[in-house]
C-alpha cells in the first residue's frame, strides 16, 4: 500500500493499469535524466493527493475506469487537485497528462476545456521514441514550479525569471505576458505555471524551438546537423536561458531577427529573404557551406516562417515548412495568446484535409485556385 511517506519528493504515476504503469515507471528510471516515480492506483492516489501528499508532481492517465468501482476520470481528479491547490489546502505541484491517443480522442479531443488543469500533455505510446526528451520536460515543469514558488506571490522579478536584462524584456518579451504571470501569481503558482509553460515555453511565438530555428535560417537539417556548432555558435547570443531552460531547447525569435539583421549580408528582413539567400548569408558569414531548405511540393513559396499545423498533428509528427503567403489559416479551438504564433496549414495539407473546419475556407479557396 502506498503511503504519504513513499510519494514524498517523488512523482506519483495515477494511473488503471498497474502492470502498463509499472513498465513506464522503469522506463524513465533508466532515462538520461532519471525520474524517480511510484505508481498509484486511482483510489489510492486521490485519497493521497486530496489529503496532502507532497510529490514533485503527478503523472496523470485520463481514463481511471480500470480499477473495480472506479467511475471518475483523470479530469475530474486533476480538477478537484487544482481546487485545493487554489484554497491553499495542498502543496503546488505540476499535473502532467500521460495517456494513450484513443482515449484522448474519446474523452478530450475537439473540447480544449481541461487543457488548464494540465501543465503539459505526454502520448505514452511514443515513449519509447522520446523517452528522454519527456523526461527532461517533466523535470522541467518541476523546475518552473521551484522557479516561481521563490518569489512572494504577486512578485515576480522579469529579469531574474527570464534570465534578461531591462532591454531584453523591452524588445524580446511582450507586456501581456508579463501581466498574465503577475497576476496569476498573485493568485495561485500553478496558474503562473501553466501560462507559463503553455504559452511561452511550449508553442512558438516570443520563443522558437530546433525546428523552427532551421526553418527560419532556411537550412537544411542535414547540413545544420553537420555544422551544428558553427549555427549554435551564432545563435548563442539569443539562445533562452532563463526558467526552465531544460524544458526543451529555445531561442529568442525577436533575437534571431535582429541577429540576422546584424549580419553584412543581410539585405532586408529574415522574413522577407528567400530561403536561398538566407542560407547563401550565413555560408559566407559563417564560414562554412550550409544547403538551402528544401520546400516540399506540397508546401510551395520560397519565405519559410512557420510550420504546418496539420502534418505537426499527425502520428508521428512531420515538420513541414510554410510560407505564410501560401499558407491556411487554422481557427484554435481555444483562443492564442496575442503572443503566440498564429496556426497554419501548407496548402497541400489543407487540400487533403479540406473538411477540417478549423481551415480558413476563403483561404483554402484563394490558393487552390492560384495554384492551378
Amino acid at each position: 500500500m502506498v503511503d504519504k511517506g513513499d510519494v514524498a519528493g517523488k512523482w506519483l504515476f495515477v494511473d488503471d493499469d498497474a502492470a502498463s504503469a509499472a513498465s513506464y515507471r522503469d522506463k524513465f528510471a533508466e532515462a538520461s535524466d532519471p525520474l524517480e516515480i511510484v505508481v498509484a492506483r486511482p483510489s489510492t492516489g486521490r485519497e493521497l493527493l486530496l489529503t496532502g501528499a507532497r510529490p514533485k508532481g503527478v503523472l496523470m492517465d485520463v481514463e481511471l475506469s480500470g480499477e473495480a468501482g472506479e467511475h471518475g476520470t483523470g479530469l475530474g481528479l486533476a480538477q478537484d487537485i487544482r481546487a485545493l491547490q487554489k484554497s491553499g489546502g495542498i502543496p503546488e505541484y505540476p499535473i502532467i497528462r500521460f495517456a494513450n491517443a484513443q482515449p484522448i480522442q474519446r474523452n478530450v479531443s475537439g473540447d480544449p476545456a481541461s487543457d488548464d488543469l494540465f501543465d503539459d500533455k505526454i502520448s505514452k505510446a511514443d515513449v519509447g521514441k522520446h523517452r528522454d526528451e519527456f523526461a527532461r520536460r517533466i523535470v522541467g515543469a518541476r523546475t518552473v514550479y521551484d522557479g516561481l514558488l521563490a518569489f512572494d506571490k504577486g512578485k515576480l522579478d522579469f529579469k531574474q525569471l527570464f534570465n534578461v536584462n531591462d532591454e531584453g524584456i523591452e524588445e524580446w518579451l511582450h507586456p501581456g505576458l508579463l501581466a498574465r504571470l503577475e497576476d496569476g501569481h498573485s493568485h495561485s503558482t500553478h496558474v503562473a505555471a501553466g501560462a507559463f509553460i503553455r504559452s511561452f515555453l511550449g508553442p512558438p511565438g516570443l520563443l522558437v524551438s530546433h525546428h523552427l530555428l532551421l526553418t527560419r535560417l532556411g537550412i537544411d537539417p542535414d547540413s545544420a546537423k553537420k555544422h551544428w556548432d558553427t549555427v549554435a555558435a551564432f545563435a548563442a547570443g539569443f539562445t533562452y536561458a532563463g526558467l526552465g531552460h531544460g524544458f526543451s531547447p529555445r531561442w529568442w525569435a525577436r533575437g534571431l531577427e535582429l541577429a540576422w539583421m546584424s549580419l553584412k549580408s543581410a539585405e532586408g528582413p529574415l522574413a522577407s529573404t528567400p530561403v536561398g539567400e538566407r542560407a547563401a548569408v550565413l555560408s559566407k558569414e559563417l564560414g562554412v557551406e550550409l544547403a538551402a531548405l528544401k520546400m516540399p511540393p506540397m508546401s510551395p513559396g520560397d519565405r519559410p516562417w512557420r510550420w504546418c499545423q496539420l502534418s505537426n498533428e499527425q502520428n508521428p509528427p512531420e515538420w513541414l515548412p510554410v510560407d505564410p503567403k501560401y499558407g491556411v489559416r487554422i481557427t484554435p479551438r481555444a483562443d492564442l495568446a496575442p503572443w503566440v504564433d498564429p496556426l497554419y496549414a501548407s496548402i497541400g495539407m489543407a487540400l487533403r484535409n479540406k473538411h477540417d473546419r478549423r481551415l480558413n475556407w476563403r483561404d483554402l479557396d484563394r490558393l487552390a485556385a492560384e495554384l492551378r
